[in-house]
């Protein structure tokens, strides 16, 4: 049995096809690991999310920004874009089942045996690894129960650090963005929601978030969606998923001193 995580498919069906038969992906017999953004962007959000959820249990898929925005979306709780490629999937028959599958999906997944984390963008380095379940969780029920629409309609930016006495929304919204929006912070563990593109592209005070000193979850091989093209094998245990040139893949491996497999569509 192996294991393949993928990063953001945004809607690119075709090439979501042709990645895994690349791979020569069993579904009888692996297992995929989805990093979140399956949708928007490309023109078959819909054939996506209809082919991961028919996975079932093989396939895992994290939240990302792109999945909240299509649950707001849909709540009427935020206007499409003239760049939103998500209409099909709002005037599917099947909408309100994909959505509410879409809500029981999870912020963070960790296999022991593998001993692989998988989120969409990252991990604050304040937290501890029982810290980061135990907040996923937070966020992971209020989007499973009956007010999840609540949460959508009070998202918010405006909480940059991590504190203990978070408290209501801004507690939740710190969860919620860390998971699928962070990429760089400064060296006081600030995050920084708006800066996008390549780590050269930044101002000097800025550093990707898996650099931060003193990060509690560094002895995890985290696995997650590179959408600022960070430097893919440079940091141990640091393992991005790019999604410049095409759809990227890692065969991950528990083997002792095996460094995972890259692939690309």
């Amino acid at each position: 049995m192996t294991t393949y995580t993928i990063g953001s498919v945004k809607g690119d069906y075709q090439s979501l096809l042709k990645l895994l038969e690349k791979i020569q992906f069993d579904p009888d017999n692996d297992n995929l690991w989805f990093a979140g953004n399956l949708v928007n962007e490309g023109s078959e959000s819909l054939a996506v999310l209809r082919f991961v959820k028919s996975l079932g249990k093989k396939a895992i898929t994290v939240l990302g920004e792109q999945e909240l925005r299509l649950l707001a979306l849909a709540e009427g709780l935020e206007r499409p874009t003239a760049d939103d490629t998500l209409d099909d999937i709002l005037k599917a028959p099947d909408r309100d089942e994909l959505l509410k599958w879409l809500r029981r999906r999870p912020l963070i997944h960790h296999d022991s045996k593998l001993n692989f984390t998988l989120v969409h963008a990252g991990i604050p380095a304040e937290w501890s690894f029982s810290q980061a379940l135990t907040f996923a969780y937070e966020v992971e029920s209020a989007l499973s129960q009956g007010n999840y629409a609540a949460l959508l309609e009070n998202r918010g930016q405006g909480q940059s650090r991590w504190h203990a006495k978070l408290r209501g929304w801004k507690r939740l919204n710190f969860i919620v963005n860390a998971y699928t929006l962070m990429k760089y912070c400064d060296a006081q563990g600030k995050l920084d929601f708006n800066a996008k593109g390549p780590i050269d592209a930044q101002a000097e005070d800025l550093m990707p978030w898996y650099r931060l000193p003193d990060r509690l979850t560094a002895h995890l091989n985290i696995v997650f969606a590179d959408e600022a093209c960070f430097e893919d094998g440079a940091f141990p245990g640091i393992y991005p998923l790019s999604s410049q040139g095409g759809l990227s893949v890692l065969k991950l491996t528990a083997t002792p001193g095996q460094s995972p497999v890259h692939f690309s569509s």
